[in-house]
């Protein structure tokens, strides 16, 4: 028989040294292999002194290697040191605390501490060096986004600001990617999926407080979007208030999502008082209306109250300071809102063919099915998602039988937000689809004519609402708001081809004055916003509760952001006549100031709100580091900017005689806005 090789029943040197298991693999065993060291399988073949003299002189070899990492002599790179890769099994907030976890999905501690939306585990603590070394791309770059998206506007004013290194300032957040793992899912994945029903009853507030809620949802959201249906919900909260075990599970989630709204709403400062842990408390009432949610069959047998719900949760989701990726995925859940209408019929609105329902009935799901269209485009327009218009005979038949009778008399009915558009969005759903799509490249004098129109709808909507305001001194400002910044939006999106194309004041200066016009005004709607909130004397102010605002500006955050990257790249181009003082003359000079004011009140605001979410903070970065940049520009020496102001103006006509006057955001066409629906 053959003689095998010699296979020694001790490890290598080094292993025996440390005190560690050895594999006993040749010619190098896997641990040695790994720290990058030599690996002897040499037999001792001395004494006892000798062999403690080498067991020392290895061990100190040992101990030089492990903690100084080994070179690479082919890259010559010092590669980072080993760490044990091992997974930890608790949650993040476990092992902070050191803790034991039973590691459910979420843990019994974190569902204790009503943080199961914080239970995350971490699937790689220790990343390989491959995946330490990648740059960390930003949140917003991860997801595909049209063309009217600011991410477009930002990835332009990088090429452009390339000798500044703005690029620089905005890399990804280190900690970006927990947002993944610690993000619940959509429509799933509550905190409170497995409580009882006596549990999830007991968070509901004192009725004092819990009316007050409901009142402050009545007050600020539900005018501008009509989601419920007032006084069927009236009589149910009566009954739940005699019996409140009686009421089903779809309408206990409405009542919580109600209930959810209207607490963000409420003045903290006095809510504390009256509540311990109020910070904590909608995000508990939403996990209730989630919890609730969950179990009822709304995806199999969807109903109007589970419509209304999933309405709801969508604005939820908006108002708490939301970052990009949420927004990103809130598209279809809206997408899905829409086609769970469309097979209840919402979308079928002519009366008579479907007498039988009534006409309180048909009123109710109309309003509804408008709320729910107008939400699914402008979470599209949000999100910077594809505007994918319904089926023709979808939005064919107008809602004429919208009258304002289910209202209530306590509020005003003659101008709502989600229902003067309805019948106008056949008309912008076709002049969305083609000023969006890759495929298609509408011609500059069709744009103009599209421009036109929308400008003089949008006079028709202000005039509507100057008369709905003379009939009734208590008509909400914020109806305006919501309308204004809409159509303005759509207006930004039908020239995003053609306002971040080179040359453009010359090729095409009507898509360059709209985009600047249209930035403006909503830039300085949201300074009206805040200040109106900020003045105690107000008429507003008065009728609504203290934290309307922030509520309010999340719901419009990423029109706001949007607003303020473009007029941004505007003053960042060198062809713009308001790039700079230097080139620019007479009331381009105070144009330029006036615009420079408004943008620096714009990041105040967002510096207010830099702590709300990571997204926040990087919107106030980019906003701030851009008005340094353009700031940077101007002209120290006063007296050359008062002999500009003196010298003639290159801008034409009508749009110099605007912005002398300082009427940004104002139209003056005469156009009638019925072409639309021509």
């Amino acid at each position: 028989m053959a003689a095998l090789s010699p296979v020694s029943t001790h490890a290598c040197i080094a292993c025996r040294a440390s005190k560690l298991g050895c594999d006993k693999t040749r010619p190098q065993c896997m641990r040695c292999l790994r720290m990058g060291r030599q690996c002897s399988y040499t037999p001792q073949q001395k004494g006892p002194h000798n062999d403690l003299a080498v067991m020392k002189r290895t061990r100190r070899m040992t101990s030089l290697d492990e903690t100084r990492p080994a070179r690479d002599p082919k890259r010559g790179v010092i590669p980072t040191p080993q760490r044990r890769n091992r997974i930890p099994n608790a949650c993040s907030r476990c092992r902070q605390s050191k803790l034991k976890c039973d590691r459910d999905q979420p843990c019994g501690r974190c569902l204790k501490a009503n943080r199961g939306h914080d239970c995350h585990y971490v699937v790689d603590p220790f990343p390989s060096n491959a995946q330490s070394e990648k740059k960390l791309v930003p949140l917003y770059k991860q997801s595909y986004h049209s063309g009217f998206h600011w991410s477009v506007l930002v990835e332009n004013i990088e090429s452009l600001l390339k000798h500044h290194r703005w690029a620089g300032i905005h890399h990804a957040h280190p900690e970006q990617e927990k947002l993944f793992s610690s993000m619940e899912n959509f429509l799933g994945n509550s905190p409170l999926s497995h409580a009882t029903r006596r549990t999830l009853l007991s968070y509901v507030p004192p009725r004092d407080m819990a009316e007050t809620f409901i009142q402050h949802y009545l007050d600020v959201i539900e005018p501008s979007h009509q989601i419920i249906h007032l006084p069927s919900f009236r009589n149910e909260l009566d009954a739940f208030w005699d019996r409140p075990g009686s009421m089903d599970d779809g309408w206990l989630a409405l009542f919580f999502a109600i209930l959810a709204l209207g607490c963000q709403l409420h003045n903290p400062a006095q809510a504390a008082k009256q509540y311990g842990d109020f910070e904590a408390l909608p995000a508990r009432l939403f996990d209730a209306a989630q919890a609730f949610l969950q179990r009822t069959p709304f995806m199999i047998r969807p109903n109007l109250t589970s419509i209304r719900i999933l309405c709801l949760l969508v604005i939820y989701r908006q108002t708490r300071g939301a970052v990009c990726i949420e927004f990103t995925a809130l598209w279809p859940v809206t997408g899905l809102i829409v086609r769970l209408a469309i097979t209840l019929g919402l979308h079928l609105t002519d009366p008579t063919q479907y007498s039988h329902r009534g006409a309180e009935n048909t009123t109710s799901r109309n309003r509804l099915w408008a709320a729910v269209i107008l939400l699914d485009l402008r979470q599209a327009l949000a999100a910077g998602m594809p505007v994918i218009p319904p089926a023709g005979n979808l939005l064919t038949e107008p809602l004429l039988t919208m009258g304002p009778e289910l209202v209530g008399g306590s509020q005003q009915t003659e101008f709502l937000f989600p229902l003067v558009i309805y019948n106008y969005l056949p008309q912008i759903f076709k002049i969305l689809e083609l000023a969006t799509s890759p495929q298609i490249t509408l011609s500059y004098n069709l744009v103009v004519k599209y421009d036109q129109q929308i400008k003089a709808l949008l006079n028709h909507f202000h005039n509507a609402f100057l008369s709905a305001c003379a009939e009734n001194p208590n008509t909400d400002p914020f109806q305006w708001t919501m309308t204004n910044i809409f159509i303005r939006r759509i207006l930004l999106a039908l020239h995003s081809q053609l306002y971040q194309e080179p040359n453009v004041i010359t090729r095409y200066p009507v898509s360059y004055w709209s985009s600047l016009e249209c930035s403006l005004a909503i830039l300085s709607a949201q300074r009206d916003l805040w200040d109106t909130d900020g003045d105690a004397g107000s008429e507003s102010s008065s009728k609504c509760p203290p934290g309307r605002t922030p509520v309010i500006a999340r719901l419009l955050q990423q029109d706001f952001f949007l607003s303020a990257i473009t007029v941004c790249f505007h003053l960042v181009q060198a062809e713009s006549p308001l790039s700079s003082p230097e080139s620019s003359q007479g009331c381009q000079v105070r144009a330029r100031k006036t615009i420079l004011e408004l943008l620096g009140s714009c990041r105040d605001i967002w510096e207010r709100e830099q702590d709300v979410s990571v997204c926040h903070g990087t919107a106030f970065s980019m906003i701030d580091s851009l008005l340094g940049i353009v700031r940077s520009t101007e002209v120290e020496d006063e007296m050359e900017s008062k002999d500009l102001l003196a010298s003639g103006c290159t801008v034409d006509g009508e749009e110099c005689e605007g912005f002398c006057r300082g009427d940004l955001g104002k139209t003056h066409d005469s156009i009638n806005p019925l072409q639309l629906q021509a």
